[in-house]
């Protein structure tokens, strides 16, 4: 698969986003470094937290060629909106995954709400206003991925074959673009409830496109509350709607980024459950990106490329112990 990064610019909001583009490729090449998602001053930035980050815990290498020619085609899209004070390319091992069956994937950086604004104590604040931000960004970023901007030479889009993942405010982004842009046609949050009495103005009930949801058990980021709320999100969404529980997994387990900084701890190595406070170990951040990038493969395979294969995964429950999934239709 090839790897790009560009940007576009929203001139109605004055905003200029870096987007990160993953695509199929006809001839495999060299993989890419981490550090080659970003260049300048967030290169120098990121260069000694990679550094010291933990191997089993970050990745520093990634599947992805750079800048490599695309395999010309139409293809299905998946947006990814990342987490609060993360990157475009947060979860790039899911999103690999997903381009190695067939999708272009396509995530820019919420500027503001970024690694680099939290490294800088410069990050917006938690709250409506941000979702709102948020949602205009995937918005406008859908607009030019429609019209071929962004994507590499020879890769179309196919509009009716639309994805959105999102991971924790992510999950309230992807959810609220999804419950007022007909455009998507199926979404997956991550480690945090679409609808909740916090902020996002989302319900569950106004999205009508089949949704997916992950539940880490030992997230102390949104705590047993914020889990208790996935689990009603489950209940209460239109069918279908699936659910992934990835036992002892943190908030961070799912992306590649868990021990990149303090605050990204939790989620690799050692920690205290949130239930009892009793020390235990996270499950391998590598079982967990696996258990997500099949989840969500074959989640946005049945529902966005209509493939019978995707959803017979799903129902199958393949990992009773360490990961069930519960299935409403």
């Amino acid at each position: 698969m090839g790897v790009l990064t560009t940007s576009v610019t929203d001139e109605a909001r004055a905003r200029t986003l870096p987007v990160e583009v993953w695509y199929p490729i006809a001839t495999a090449g060299t993989p890419s470094e981490v550090i080659d998602f970003e260049q300048d001053e967030r290169r120098a930035e990121l260069a000694p937290l990679l550094d010291a980050a933990p191997d089993e815990c970050v990745a520093k290498t990634t599947g992805a060629t750079r800048d490599a020619p695309a395999e010309t085609g139409e293809y299905p899209i998946v947006l990814y909106t990342h987490c609060y004070t993360c990157t475009r390319w947060s979860a790039h091992a899911v999103i690999e995954r997903l381009v190695s069956h067939g999708f272009v994937v396509v995530s820019a950086d919420h500027e503001g709400d970024t690694l680099y604004d939290a490294l800088d104590g410069t990050q917006s604040d938690l709250s409506n206003q941000l979702v709102d931000v948020r949602e205009a960004d995937v918005r406008v970023l859908l607009d030019r991925v429609l019209m071929g901007e962004v994507l590499p030479d020879g890769v179309t889009a196919i509009a009716s074959q639309l994805g959105l993942l999102g991971h924790s405010i992510g999950s309230v982004t992807a959810g609220r673009v999804a419950q007022n842009d007909e455009r998507i046609v199926a979404v997956l949050g991550m480690a945090a409830p679409m609808e909740n009495i916090l902020y996002g103005e989302v319900m569950m009930e106004n999205i009508d496109i089949p949704v997916g949801m992950l539940k880490a058990t030992e997230d102390n980021s949104i705590g047993t509350i914020g889990n208790a709320f996935i689990d009603e999100n489950f209940g209460a969404a239109n069918t279908p709607a699936y659910k992934l529980d990835i036992v002892d997994a943190g908030h961070w387990s799912v992306t590649n980024i868990a021990g990149l900084t303090d605050g990204f701890a939790p989620g690799c190595g050692d920690g205290e459950r949130q239930t009892d406070g009793e020390p235990f170990s996270y499950v391998p951040v590598s079982d967990a990106n696996d258990f997500t990038a099949t989840f969500a493969t074959a989640f946005f395979a049945g529902h966005v490329l209509g493939e019978p294969s995707g959803l017979e995964l799903l129902r199958s429950n393949p990992w009773p112990s360490e990961a069930p999934i519960e299935v409403r239709e």
